[in-house]
């Protein structure tokens, strides 16, 4: 069963979109948080130093009320100067309050008057006091149970910190104004529920202390604060807002004495008071929860928490916006990608897809050998495209190889009958010179049997078909030693080789036969004097390998005849010049050959071989004739 055919351009082109797709989206994802990292570090550094600068603002605010009061103290002597008496002759009844019992008192007090006016029935002078300093201003008798309120410019009717106040005599505050005769302070209001600063002075007369001058602010400007306060802008939609301890809203735009302990996140930033918190409301309006985020300073001269925050989306709603685009970004660039993709993929696979269906074909029996691949690419798969014409090509050279096999098994065939041939020959001459040697009692005999046994060792080799032509003429010269043996003075050899040709490749065999067709036919009819020149040169790229001598040579019909016995391709019985062309044209085709010229002067052979370099281990001639060899 065949498994699903999926083209290689749509694995491509997927395989390009998802890694583009991961790419793109680590940038992005990358991208997204480093841009959160950077806006949470501001928003962090906003809220921080804005609730830093709100807690600063407060409590420069107290420090500044601190001082007030001491500038108070003396605005509200001026106005009392020493003009002042205490009459116990005139009694008042009034009813007091004792914070330190938290219970109410009848108290009897002494008439205390100021230029002549009583000022528990004339409070003009405190109210101008308090008028100038924008604060409370109150005057006190001192009696038998301690300081009595008798008036004040805060007339409400607060059951305490107002007219008929005392400070008993068995209490700290007592003690301390009684001690320090000018005392400056804290105080808490139980009404208000707000912390005031304070400062008292004693008034004496006669030595004695009569009276006390009283003078309160409150520790927070609310009015100016809340200005300063609401004038600070917390992102698009924040505002700072103060809660107190108790988790009541002490400062706000809208929400000014709302409870606020029922809420846990709440709870939890009064416990904690100080630092970030992010929290979630539902919104009266639509119902949702809503995420808030919160910087929150603790101050802890008036128990107060300011908080500084926003809604996330105040913040974050770039972000938010950034992602949406990121998304959008990604889910184009994906489509883009598999687009791109695709397109590419089938654009790198075309060239791919004609190889494919050529080696379809190729497997189906049914292509053109003849034909190739037409991709001009410089790249793998131009490189691709040529291996597999070379290979296309070669696989012709194969198919005519199969379709001639006949022919190459016959050449074969017929270069292995040749070999054969050649070896009885030679021993069968040589073996009748050494029997001639022999009957002759020549003791010569003995180094031509071992001449000749090194002439065999070197001839069997490993049964290659090529030797380097030094061993070649290694071969010729024991040959030609063998001979002198015989002949005497009759001839000698002459070389002109150069040494860097000598490691080149030949046939093998393919000197001796020549060498001996010159000593056996160019000299048989002279006794000394004959010359035999090897040489070997190179000329167009090819080895040109020359055994002339300078016997008798021969007349224009026997070199005719030769010539004619050459070209006959059937004629396989004969030995000599005509095995050594019939190997050359087996092994390397028509262009390569063996020629003779003759004439009185002697006879010139001349073998025409490929430049070899490296050992062949076969040959096969192609259809154009050249040999294609394989190493």
């Amino acid at each position: 069963m065949h498994k699903r055919f999926i083209p290689f351009s749509t694995k491509l082109g997927f395989s390009f979109g998802l890694l583009f797709a991961l790419v793109l989206l680590l940038v992005g994802m990358m991208t997204y948080y480093r841009i959160e990292k950077i806006i949470t570090e501001t928003v962090d550094a906003n809220l921080d130093s804005s609730s830093d600068l709100i807690a600063r603002i407060v409590e420069a605010s107290i420090e500044n009320k601190r001082g007030e009061v001491q500038k108070d103290l003396i605005v509200a002597n001026h106005y009392i100067g020493e003009d002042y008496h205490l009459d116990r002759s005139r009694m008042k009844v009034i009813k007091g309050y004792n914070p330190i019992r938290e219970s109410d008192v009848t108290l009897e007090v002494p008439s205390l008057t100021v230029s002549g006016f009583d000022v528990s029935s004339d409070h003009e002078i405190v109210d101008t006091i308090g008028e100038k300093t924008g604060g409370t201003a109150s005057i006190f008798v001192h009696t038998e149970r301690g300081f009595v309120c008798v008036s004040t410019n805060d007339r409400e009717g607060k059951r305490f910190q107002g007219l008929g106040w005392l400070i008993p005599k068995n209490s700290s505050l007592y003690t301390l104004i009684m001690r320090e005769k000018t005392w400056y302070g804290r105080d808490y209001d139980y009404i208000d529920k707000e912390w005031i600063f304070t400062g008292f002075r004693l008034l004496y007369e006669d030595g004695e202390v009569v009276g006390a001058l009283h003078v309160a602010q409150d520790q927070v400007q609310m009015e100016l604060l809340r200005e300063q306060l609401l004038s600070i802008p917390v992102g698009n939609k924040g505002t700072p807002y103060i809660v107190d301890y108790l988790g009541r809203v002490v400062l706000h735009p809208e929400d000014e004495g709302k409870q606020l302990m029922n809420h846990e996140d709440i709870v939890e930033l009064v416990f904690k008071r100080n630092g970030r918190i992010e929290y979630s409301q539902i919104d009266a309006k639509s119902m949702k929860p809503v995420k808030y985020l919160a910087y929150f300073k603790y101050i802890s001269e008036m128990n107060w928490i300011v908080i500084v925050g926003s809604t996330m989306d105040d913040f974050y709603g770039s972000l938010y916006t950034i992602r949406i685009f990121f998304i959008v970004v990604f889910g184009v660039s994906l489509l883009v990608a598999q687009f791109v993709g695709l397109y590419l993929g089938r654009r790198i696979t075309q060239p791919i897809g004609q190889i494919t269906r050529k080696i379809r074909e190729l497997s189906e029996g049914d292509v053109n050998l003849s034909s190739s691949l037409d991709v001009r690419s410089n790249d793998e798969i131009g490189r691709l495209a040529e291996y597999f014409n070379t290979f296309v090509k070669k696989l012709k050279n194969l198919n005519d190889l199969e379709h001639h096999g006949i022919d190459i098994m016959l050449r074969e065939a017929q270069m292995n009958s040749l070999q054969a041939q050649i070896n009885p020959h030679f021993l069968y001459n040589t073996l009748e010179t050494i029997r001639f040697m022999i009957v002759m009692k020549d003791e010569r005999a003995v180094e031509m049997v071992k001449l000749l046994a090194k002439l065999f060792r070197i001839s069997i080799g490993d049964g290659e078909s090529y030797v380097t032509l030094r061993k070649e003429l290694e071969h010729a010269r024991l040959y030609i030693d063998l001979q002198k043996y015989r002949y005497t003075e009759r001839f000698s050899v002459e070389y002109d080789i150069d040494d860097s040709l000598l490691d080149l490749y030949t046939l093998k065999f393919i000197l001796q036969p020549i060498v001996e067709n010159s000593i056996v036919h160019a000299f048989s009819d002279i006794e000394r004097g004959g010359v035999i020149t090897i040489s070997v040169r190179v000329s167009d790229n090819k080895l040109v390998i020359s055994v002339r001598d300078n016997g008798s040579g021969m007349d224009r019909v026997t070199l005719d005849r030769v010539h004619s016995a050459l070209e006959q391709s059937n004629c396989i019985n004969s030995v000599g010049l005509k095995n050594v062309h019939d190997r050359i044209s087996l092994h390397f085709g028509s262009d390569y050959h063996l020629s003779i010229q003759s004439s009185d002067g002697g006879t010139e052979v001349v073998m025409v071989l490929p430049y070899l370099t490296l050992k062949p281990k076969s040959t096969y001639i192609g259809e154009n004739n050249a040999p294609i060899l394989f190493y």
